[in-house]
């Protein structure tokens, strides 16, 4: 075992022990049937706890998005008395861990606002999803030590491996019909400053699918990276 699998192999050990889940989009843990499934639950929902729910019990459909093959992620993390962000998402790249903090906000909540004169300004909900990944960052930068640290064997950390205020965001809101051609430019401004993408709903079943087709294109279910894993 070379020092890259060696240290992959430590991180997998490390984010199971605190509760995470190991999902590949290449080895196996995709339900066809899921798509379908999560298109019912986001018609009737009112707000994000349906959606909250069914993503826990498929974790897998929220990774595919994010690029790349293996993915540790885990719901409802607590950072301190404060703040519970509705999922963390690692991903080893390059030597690093890199992380991704997710707020679900409804979606049923608009974007922007509805007036003519204001429909460029972000509405509250996402302002709300934005205002919330900066205070996960801020408490983390405030915290990094004790976020890092190891759970277990008298120490008393979160065991979050090198976690950090410099971690992704990613704020899931409202419906992409919802958006007009400037509305979107706006809102990939917005994500460019704030280093947090923002997408709709409908963006993890149109991602899901294109991702899946590629998957069945060139995958056979196996993963390079899985095979230290499973």
């Amino acid at each position: 075992m070379d020092d890259w699998d060696a240290y992959a192999l430590s991180v997998h050990e490390q984010l199971t022990a605190t509760g995470f889940v190991h999902v590949c989009k290449w080895a196996g843990h995709f339900d066809p049937e899921s798509f379908t499934k999560y298109e019912e639950v986001l018609s009737a929902a009112e707000d994000e706890k349906p959606i909250q729910k069914f993503l826990e019990e498929n974790p897998w459909m929220l990774i595919q998005q994010m690029g790349g093959s293996c993915r540790w992620i885990r719901p409802q993390v607590r950072l301190g008395d404060a703040y519970v962000p509705d999922f963390l998402v690692a991903r080893l790249d390059s030597y690093r861990l890199n992380w991704t903090l997710v707020e679900l906000e409804s979606p049923r909540a608009p974007l922007f606002m509805a007036s003519e004169k204001n429909a460029n300004r972000p509405a509250e909900k996402l302002r709300e999803g934005l205002d919330q990944i900066t205070e996960w960052r801020r408490w983390l930068r405030a915290n990094t030590d004790y976020a890092q640290r190891p759970r277990g064997a008298g120490k008393e950390g979160l065991g979050l491996v090198e976690i950090g205020d410099w971690a992704n965001g990613l704020v899931v809101i409202g419906r992409r019909s919802e958006m007009t051609t400037a509305q979107r430019r706006t809102r990939d401004q917005l994500a460019h400053e704030s280093r947090t993408n923002i997408h709709t709903y409908d963006w993890l079943t149109d991602e899901g699918r294109r991702v899946r087709e590629r998957v069945e294109e060139l995958g056979d279910g196996t993963c390079e990276e899985c095979s230290m894993f499973l």
